[in-house]
């Protein structure tokens, strides 16, 4: 994903500094609540070398934020500014930090996918389940058969396989204890993959 305004964010040791936010300009604390999100995610799944850059661009059409499979985020200056103007109730959690919670879900599905799932697999192999929502449509599989059924998330979330397990990551680090039950059983299955204790068939 291009854009104008690229910052790294990363260290001359290489890891990933996540108060660099130079070139969010006047956006800087809404870019803040973004990585706090992120970072609460890939912490907790052991994952943070996994954030190799992030961009700050003028627009991104059709997103506020996105990220990329060699864990580039970029983010939108016109999302941190117009933000709390999306329809209510069609995210799981319609903060900066449950949208950098979503981004973030996006970037550990990926690492589990292709170091987790797949680790034997070539880089195209690997890219093109990533496009098809392969591990995520295994998670909600999964999922549903220990939660006994597959509930509504939020309506992004029923657009993609992959936004439904976003929009669940979301759901769980924002809302916490008040999250959907369902959200935190993906979640669970999420961190089964990373501790090796169920493995999805591709």
């Amino acid at each position: 994903m291009g854009g104008r305004g690229g910052s790294s964010g990363i260290s001359a040791g290489g890891s990933f500094n996540y108060q660099t936010f130079g070139s969010a300009g006047e956006y800087k604390k809404e870019a803040n609540e973004v990585m706090s999100g992120v970072k609460e995610v890939l912490t907790d799944f052991g994952m943070e070398s996994e954030l190799k850059a992030v961009s700050f661009v003028d627009e991104i059409k059709g997103d506020g934020m996105g990220v990329n499979g060699f864990g580039k985020l970029s983010i939108s200056k016109s999302y941190l500014a117009n933000k709390g103007k999306s329809s209510e109730g069609y995210f799981a959690s319609d903060t900066f930090k449950g949208a950098g919670a979503h981004e973030a879900a996006h970037i550990v599905c990926y690492s589990l996918l292709k170091n987790k799932v797949m680790s034997g697999s070539g880089r195209y192999e690997t890219s093109m389940a990533r496009k098809g929502d392969k591990l995520e449509k295994s998670i909600i599989k999964e999922a549903k058969k220990r939660y006994g059924s597959n509930p509504k998330i939020s309506g992004y979330g029923s657009t993609k396989f992959s936004e439904k397990v976003a929009e669940a990551v979301s759901d769980v680090y924002s809302n916490g204890r008040k999250a959907n039950p369902y959200s935190k059983e993906i979640v669970k299955v999420m961190k089964d993959i990373n501790a090796g204790r169920f493995i999805p068939k591709m």
